[in-house]
């Protein structure tokens, strides 16, 4: 798929999630009916300024109709990437939803460094298909800052500003799989602040009852909090 295919195949995703016809589409944008389906098919490429009109009709952001190419993190002489994060443009991330009593798929993209250590990110929350996870519930926006100790994803839905969402990844130097982290974010379903541990990982999981009951709340977990008093991931 080229990009005006993307883009494109983007538009229709969220034009249909906003239940719009073609024609509603092509009226917001002031645009022909068969002009809108040819951007929608990669037929026709779209410039800047009707990309622009073309996300405030569907009342998303430019970003999530964009194609933007990873950069994968380089194994950094100076040892600014930690051992987990090296050659990965992307990472695989599960939680368990407890209110929907099943786990949750997200992707994280990592793009170019914006400063030293510090990485531009979105993270694809609630995805169906992994062939086309950008088309997913929840879109975020952040950075991927990199710590001595511990690296943070801080990122922002770009659907509701009061969702800062941060995930918490202990001892990044440790090189492995998979690895446990915790994230802070705020549900909508109802309207409440949230912490949970996360599994995250190079490759897809299967997702198997063994792997489903990894994700959830352990007794150790448990034996933990009332300890600390806290939620933590060690």
């Amino acid at each position: 798929m080229n990009i005006a295919e993307e883009t494109g195949s983007k538009i229709r995703h969220y034009r249909k999630i906003k239940q719009m016809t073609v024609e509603q589409l092509a009226t917001a944008i002031r645009k022909s009916k068969s002009c809108v389906s040819k951007y929608e098919s990669g037929q026709i490429t779209i410039d800047v300024v009707t990309l622009y009109e073309i996300a405030q009709a569907l009342d998303v952001k430019v970003t999530q109709l964009l194609h933007l190419p990873l950069s994968p993190h380089p194994g950094a002489p100076s040892g600014s990437v930690p051992s987990f994060f090296v050659g990965l443009s992307h990472l695989y991330m599960y939680y368990y939803d407890g209110r929907k009593n099943r786990l949750t798929r997200c992707v994280v993209d990592i793009f170019s460094e914006v400063e030293p250590g510090v990485y531009q990110v979105q993270m694809y929350m609630n995805v169906d298909d992994y062939s086309h996870y950008q088309q997913c519930e929840n879109l975020y926006d952040g950075v991927l800052t990199h710590y001595d100790a511990l690296s943070t994803l801080i990122m922002k839905n770009q659907s509701m500003e009061m969702d800062n969402y941060q995930v918490g990844i202990p001892s990044p130097y440790m090189n492995a799989p998979t690895k446990w982290a915790l994230a802070f974010g705020i549900s909508s379903r109802p309207l409440m602040p949230t912490s949970t541990k996360v599994l995250l990982s190079k490759t897809v999981q299967k997702e198997t009852p063994e792997f489903e009951k990894e994700l959830r709340l352990s007794k150790e977990d448990i034996r933990l909090m009332k300890q600390y008093n806290m939620l933590t991931v060690l």
